[in-house]
């Protein structure tokens, strides 16, 4: 079956090209902590892209979750174990096109499922000064870590997913363990799909500092904290846009940071 590079790589925009995707899922793999959490079996994975994409309150994504469920349907039925299974098999480009050959699945659906794992599930490893915004205690924080080698939010959550863990940096470190648990939080919101450094900020500053406060809030209580949050900076927050589908995929990602003892 013949590949149309071209149009693949202009499909998988505004990811740079074929390499660069294969690169970014091998970088996350690397973390045990993620190849550990992530790699589900491709049932799996349809469950939880239908309550991912179907629980969006303006219902925005019902034909995008129908291709991508499609998809990965089609990889169940080509036996297709899991979601590191499929990346493994498909990453490179000799590779992607031996298993179109073999599974006799489309290329543009299996590069579809793919960019859809990369955006919408699999954590993207990025900067940790990437994930703060008006906040120089944390800025300063992050110049710490960086002299111990922890410059990544996959990094930092390799070292500091468990609370023996972010005791050991705290130690390494110097900083004050609330300071480090601080850190670990950011960089846990982060795997959350599409969240910016300003989300991130903006949860923050309405008073939820951790996942799983944010998705234990209350929500109407959580409308209020957020639009006084958006007072309080002079800024017209819309609770809809942001805050909602946080709390809402708060609840349903996968945990990976353990709770403070």
């Amino acid at each position: 079956m013949a590949i149309n590079w071209q149009q693949l790589e202009k499909d998988l925009s505004p990811i740079k090209n074929y390499k660069d995707l294969c690169k970014r899922f091998n970088g996350s793999f690397s973390y045990p902590c993620i190849r550990n959490t992530f790699d589900f079996s491709i049932p799996a994975l349809i469950d939880y892209t239908h309550r991912l994409l179907s629980g969006d309150s303006r219902g925005r994504y019902k034909e995008y979750e129908a291709k991508i469920t499609q998809g990965l349907t089609k990889l169940t039925q080509a036996s297709c174990e899991s979601v590191f299974d499929l990346t493994r098999q498909t990453d490179s480009r000799e590779k992607f096109e031996l298993y179109v050959d073999r599974v006799g699945i489309p290329a543009s659906e299996i590069i579809q499922v793919l960019k859809y794992l990369l955006y919408w599930f699999i954590p993207g490893e990025k900067y940790l000064s990437g994930l703060v915004r008006n906040d120089p205690a944390s800025s300063e924080a992050i110049k710490v870590m960086a002299e111990h080698g922890i410059r990544t939010n996959l990094q930092l959550l390799q070292r500091g997913i468990s609370d023996e863990g972010r005791k050991f940096l705290a130690d390494i470190t110097g900083l004050p363990l609330v300071v480090v648990m601080g850190l670990v939080n950011r960089a846990d919101f982060s795997r959350m799909p599409w969240a910016s450094k300003a989300t991130i900020s903006n949860i923050i500053g309405a008073g939820y500092t951790s996942m799983a406060q944010l998705a234990n809030a209350d929500p109407e209580q959580l409308s209020a904290d957020f639009f006084q949050h958006g007072k309080d900076i002079e800024k017209n927050l819309k609770f809809g846009n942001e805050i909602e589908n946080s709390y809402r995929i708060a609840k349903i990602i996968p945990v990976l940071v353990q709770a403070e003892t």
